[in-house]
């Protein structure tokens, strides 16, 4: 355990902070780093615990061994023998980059954290840490891959894991309040909750309903401002029409550059169309079941 240097120490943990301990999932990729720096921006604001989890895939440790096994780069037409003291070497190298960046990522921050490095196969030994998390955050892709794509572990984990899971490509360079959809649903109202939790003022800038008619609209907003416990004229509510439900990623979009905050569970929204959601919207997604 890294502690907090006494100069930044901060104040009482709050009995409402909706995350108290953060995983962040640490590897060589740009999205990785985008990841960890959101994360330590909520362990800082939430008085929360933060641990670097680098994971040291056995499936390439396995496949090093193999005869004959080679590495093509993109960069070279020719292939790279591959063998196994070499990838070892290079994997305990990304290990000690990996935590030399947690440890810069958290010098001017009031965060305590620790850094630990498991080998295994990647996506089951993230969501073995993210038991015992209340947040696990990572990058969209361990690849330069354009923005649309989703890469396999942040899919696996968005699908598998009971813990919320914090999927961005880039992060804000502050934090602005986070908007949120809200289908009446138990789980929504869970992830209605985290969404105060993590605005300033305990009101997300938007909350958005799906379609329907104007009675369980109105049953609807009166259940926001009731989880909110705020004024009507406080909390911002956006019924969507039909129309616009293929293009709540654009909606979410113009809102700012917040995260979202969707239920993972219980939404036909989510039932139907996760995959193509996550790839359209260029902003960090919180998923909380």
């Amino acid at each position: 355990m890294h502690d907090i240097p006494p100069s930044v120490m901060p104040s009482a943990p709050s009995s409402d902070r909706p995350f108290r301990r953060i995983l962040v999932a640490l590897d060589a990729s740009p999205h990785s780093r985008a990841a960890l720096d959101l994360a330590v921006q909520l362990a800082a604001d939430l008085e929360a615990d933060l641990e670097g989890l680098f994971v040291k895939d056995e499936n390439l440790i396995r496949a090093a061994q193999l005869p004959f096994a080679a590495e093509v780069r993109t960069h070279s037409v020719s292939p790279k023998a591959l063998n196994d003291r070499r990838v070892q070497r290079r994997l305990r190298r990304q290990a000690d980059q990996a935590e030399a960046v947690l440890q810069a990522a958290t010098e001017q921050a009031p965060v305590s954290y620790d850094f630990r490095v498991v080998e295994g196969q990647v996506t089951r030994q993230l969501l073995r840490a993210a038991e015992e998390a209340d947040l696990v955050a990572l990058g969209k892709t361990s690849t330069q891959s354009s923005r649309r794509r989703l890469g396999t572990t942040s899919e696996a984990l968005l699908a598998e894991s009971s813990t919320p899971v914090l999927v961005l490509r880039r992060a804000p360079r502050r934090r602005p309040p986070p908007s949120a959809y809200y289908d009446g649903s138990e789980t929504a109202q869970q992830a209605l909750r985290t969404a105060a939790g993590l605005a300033d003022r305990g009101v997300p800038r938007t909350v958005f309903l799906p379609p329907g008619d104007e009675t369980t609209t109105e049953q609807l907003r009166g259940e926001v401002h009731e989880v909110l416990g705020a004024p009507p004229a406080r909390a911002q509510v956006h019924p969507l029409t039909p129309a616009e439900v293929d293009r709540l990623a654009a909606l979410a979009r113009r809102r700012g550059p917040g995260l979202f905050v969707m239920p993972g569970t219980g939404s036909p929204l989510v039932d139907a169309s996760l995959q193509r959601f996550l790839y359209e919207l260029d902003r960090p997604l919180l998923l909380v079941r």
